[in-house]
């Protein structure tokens, strides 16, 4: 952890309202590399919340060669986004999921967070978005910069 850094709590309260999206970490990644334009395609979506769980931000801050600059920006991103736990919930439907043989656990867990959130996945790969289970749902993020 950089010096002076202030760690903020991500667990946010969840607005059954509002439409939700979990983002896989594929958006955020072409959104670092500068391939998706998220901010205009985020703008494009009804009033949301926009969550991410920690499988997310590990696969995005785990590059093995950012710079402290990727890093920050990277976190900077990351911290914009309400956080959802992999709690006990989560985990019994990527258990099932996973039994299945339906998705690698990364994705199950991403698949199971949207699940219990009652929220669409946002992602490019097709192996998420052509998923099909009992209330998940999945559309792509595709506005290029």
């Amino acid at each position: 952890m950089t010096p002076g850094m202030k760690i903020q709590p991500k667990n946010i309260r969840i607005n059954m309202n509002k439409p939700r999206f979990i983002l896989d970490s594929n958006i955020l990644i072409d959104t670092l590399n500068h391939k998706l334009n998220l901010l205009a395609f985020l703008d494009t979506l009804p009033e949301c919340e926009i969550y991410i769980n920690p499988v997310v931000e590990i696969e995005v801050l785990a590059k093995a060669d950012m710079s402290e600059q990727e890093e920050a920006a990277a976190r900077m991103l990351l911290d914009s986004f309400k956080w959802v736990e992999i709690d006990k919930p989560v985990c019994e439907i990527a258990i099932q999921i996973r039994r299945a043989k339906e998705l690698r656990l990364p994705d199950a867990l991403i698949a199971a967070s949207a699940i219990i959130l009652n929220a669409t996945v946002l992602s490019n790969d097709t192996h998420l978005r052509d998923y099909k289970r009992p209330n998940y749902t999945a559309m792509p993020c595709i506005l290029p910069v």
